[in-house]
């Protein structure tokens, strides 16, 4: 009997420890399982951002041009052609999903700016094409004509700012 229960009790003991190592073996697996999916999900997300960055960068050199162009201090650079809306659209859709905050506040305040020059260059188109005395349009074309060297500095430092952003999250020294 003694011998019996030794074998049973032994042999309970084994089944056991072999049922412990085959839970300890499963979740060792699923987590390892859970970690190779995140980094994963982590690596698609990386190539959208890279692809997102890298659309965003060329709409801003394309952006950098037009700027160039619109009431040169002297000469007249060529403006870039327009670039279609749907892939500004899709430039836009590109940021929104997979830009950083950081990064679409920055394009923002870069926004804002380039508005101001657009508007800037339909007020003093319009002065120029006035017929007849318009006093206020004149004034305000005036300084509109003023203030278009600083509109396009201050375009350039937003376009620094987002490249300066876009860098560091690509290189990873970024949240």
């Amino acid at each position: 009997m003694n011998m019996t229960m030794t074998l049973l009790t032994g042999g309970g003991l084994v089944a056991l420890g072999g049922l412990a190592v085959a839970l300890i073996g499963a979740r060792r697996d699923k987590s390892r399982y859970s970690h190779e999916k995140e980094l994963a999900r982590e690596a698609r997300r990386q190539e959208r951002l890279d692809e997102a960055y890298l659309q965003l960068g060329i709409y801003l050199a394309r952006h950098e041009d037009w700027a160039r162009s619109v009431r040169p201090f002297r000469g007249q650079p060529a403006a870039p052609d327009p670039m279609p809306p749907g892939e500004r659209w899709r430039i836009q859709t590109l940021i929104t999903n997979y830009g950083s905050p950081e990064v679409r506040g920055l394009l923002g305040r870069w926004t804002e700016v380039a508005r101001k020059i657009e508007n800037a260059d339909q007020v003093i188109e319009l002065a120029n094409q006035a017929r007849g005395p318009a006093p206020e349009l004149n004034e305000e074309a005036r300084r509109e004509h003023m203030a278009m060297e600083d509109y396009k500095k201050e375009l350039a430092e937003a376009v620094d700012d987002i490249r300066a952003q876009m860098n560091a999250e690509l290189a990873g020294r970024a949240s």
